[in-house]
């Protein structure tokens, strides 16, 4: 009977640790609803949620890394492409590509939406790096969203590569190859999408940046 009893309640305690990423998945789906993005970011996932866990967890982490990005751009400047370099602002953004990295370990492949996260959270701390540190990350970041066949991606790697540009970013020749990319992948984006705001500012920045450096034609 006693044995009864113990098997009744280790089973008992395995249903509930599944259960758990649920459960939190249910409140989270709540508290995204009321608008309640902070609680979601203070929170972390469940523990049971060790990578290539499920969908429930996939979907957590999805859910953390917008609330996470989405705090992160809420205090941005009007026009600007990322938020400040603000602690505050820089632990959003690393909470955004750690959640994002673990949706795709959930999943076991490339998840577009999880790398379109991740991306554009590493992009904004990239871009707040001094410019020798940021060229390198900038070219890893590029790689990283190869898989990003839309117009969105095509901006992403742009600015990735537009960074990878600026002045003290390298040598002059490195800034040139990084410039031409920059507007490659704004050609690639505006055929994609030819009236993108952004795409055509990424476009005219890229030959400025190129008209800056020596020798650098388009």
């Amino acid at each position: 009977m006693i044995r009864l009893i113990t098997l009744a309640l280790v089973a008992l305690a395995a249903c509930s640790a599944l259960d758990a990423p649920v459960a939190q998945l249910e409140r989270w789906q709540k508290q995204r609803a009321a608008g309640a993005l902070a609680a979601i970011a203070d929170e972390p996932v469940v523990r049971d949620c060790a990578p290539g866990t499920g969908e429930a967890c996939q979907r957590l982490h999805l859910i953390r890394a917008e609330a996470c990005l989405s705090l992160a751009f809420a205090g941005r400047a009007e026009g600007a492409a990322c938020p400040g370099a603000s602690a505050r602002e820089a632990g959003l953004l690393s909470c955004a590509a750690s959640a994002a990295q673990a949706a795709e370990q959930s999943a076991g492949a490339v998840l577009l939406p999880a790398r379109k996260l991740r991306t554009q959270a590493r992009l904004c701390a990239i871009e707040n790096l001094p410019p020798a540190m940021a060229a390198p990350a900038a070219r890893d970041l590029i790689a990283e969203a190869a898989p990003l066949a839309d117009a969105e991606g095509a901006l992403l790697r742009g600015r990735a590569a537009l960074t990878a540009a600026r002045p003290s970013a390298g040598p002059e020749a490195a800034r040139c190859t990084a410039a031409r990319h920059a507007l490659n992948e704004a050609r690639r984006g505006l055929a994609l999408q030819p009236n993108d705001a952004a795409l055509q500012r990424l476009a005219e920045d890229a030959r400025l940046r190129a008209a800056r450096i020596t020798d650098c034609h388009l």
